[in-house]
């Protein structure tokens, strides 16, 4: 719960001071939903001129049958094809992650994948759209959770720029 703590702060200071510490423009917020993150929320800054990194959490509300899961996502994306007349950066982007996730049912479950995903941004505004992606995970301990060594990888958000 304090990795957790930790996080959801790192996340508001980064949030609080984007406009101050980065580029106008370079910076968005995002929230949305998909697997492996779940529903939600991330932040993304604009490193190179198509370039950018992000970091997500997210969480699935618990069942009968499952835990709540929670969601930790690292990614970078490069965007290659395309023009958009709302923003410089190109529509069309692939994606590469790191996420873990976690279960806490009666006993913690612990899933880390990899994912490679290709998407669009989709603008409406300059400073409001909406992405979707999709690709395939890579389960790095595929025998402890019992899930395959490959799953499809989907999600969208929709994403303000500041």
């Amino acid at each position: 719960m304090k990795l957790l703590s930790n996080i959801l702060l790192l996340v508001a200071i980064l949030l609080n001071s984007s406009g101050k510490a980065f580029g106008q423009d370079k910076t968005n917020f995002s929230v949305g939903i998909g697997f492996p993150e779940f529903l939600n929320i991330g932040i993304k800054y604009q490193i190179l001129d198509q370039a950018k990194i992000g970091l997500s959490i997210g969480w699935l509300p618990g069942s009968q049958y499952s835990g709540n899961l929670l969601s930790f996502s690292g990614d970078f994306y490069y965007h290659f094809a395309g023009s958009s007349k709302l923003s410089d950066l190109r529509p069309w982007y692939g994606r590469i992650g790191l996420n873990y996730d976690r279960e806490d049912l009666t006993e913690i479950i612990n899933w880390w994948y990899s994912y490679l995903k290709f998407g669009r941004d989709f603008y409406f505004s300059k400073k409001f759209g909406i992405s979707m992606d999709a690709g395939l995970n890579y389960h790095f301990n595929p025998d402890a959770t019992g899930n395959p060594s490959f799953s499809p990888a989907l999600g969208g958000c929709a994403f303000f720029r500041f």
